[in-house]
């Protein structure tokens, strides 16, 4: 026990959990903005890398204009600055052509139409975030509601000892589940989040499945 530190405990995390998830997807330190997540897991994921055609929208400001264009409408550039106006001409230009140029896209002449069907973005359905502690669960329930920003689920895994510690009405209140993990037996036993992430904000949690996807496909 002398030796067994949190990476040793986020190694173990790693491959009982994508039993538990149902996934070959996962991530170490991820992070998409909101603090740097021990354990990111891609929930039910199931592709392969020849099943993605496209390439990830990993700039924040490209993935935003591509979200708030309508489909099948067409947009001229000074349209599009109207909705982004805290984006110089340059900046604007650039985003532009990284998305004609990535296929997201159409120019025809000084237009643009988008050409994605944004319901095919990603793969990924379901994200779950994890802070993974040994024994400090008041930092490991700040970290883990911090990823509640982009992840549908978000828990702090910590050893089953520290469980008389904790007030699980607090980890309640927040929506955050918890694992606890028997260094003794390599097993683990889940309270789930009490109900839906309501404080996900959409764009941020397809930039992090924007970020997965690219890391995947580089790995």
């Amino acid at each position: 026990m002398r030796n067994f530190n949190e990476k040793k405990l986020v190694s173990k995390l790693d491959k009982i959990l994508k039993k538990e998830f149902g996934t070959n997807l996962a991530f170490h330190e991820f992070s998409a903005g909101y603090g740097i997540a021990d354990l990111v897991f891609a929930h039910n994921f199931s592709f392969s890398k020849r099943n993605i055609k496209r390439t990830p929208l990993t700039d924040f400001n490209s993935l935003n204009i591509f979200l708030a264009l309508e489909e099948n409408k067409i947009y001229n550039v000074l349209e599009i600055a109207s909705i982004f106006p805290h984006l110089n001409e340059r900046e604007l230009k650039t985003q532009i052509r990284n998305l004609v140029s990535f296929g997201y896209l159409e120019k025809n002449g000084d237009e643009f139409r988008k050409i994605v069907d944004i319901n095919s973005l990603s793969p990924i359905q379901k994200i779950i975030a994890i802070e993974v502690k040994l024994s400090d669960h008041k930092s490991g329930l700040i970290q883990a509601r911090r990823y509640q920003y982009f992840a549908d689920e978000s828990y702090l895994a910590i050893l089953k000892e520290a469980e008389k510690n904790i007030d699980i009405e607090e980890f309640n209140r927040h929506n955050i589940g918890l694992i606890l993990f028997d260094n003794k037996t390599n097993t683990i036993k889940i309270k789930y989040p009490q109900s839906n992430n309501d404080i996900c904000d959409n764009s941020v949690s397809i930039f992090a499945k924007e970020m997965m996807m690219s890391q995947y496909l580089v790995s």
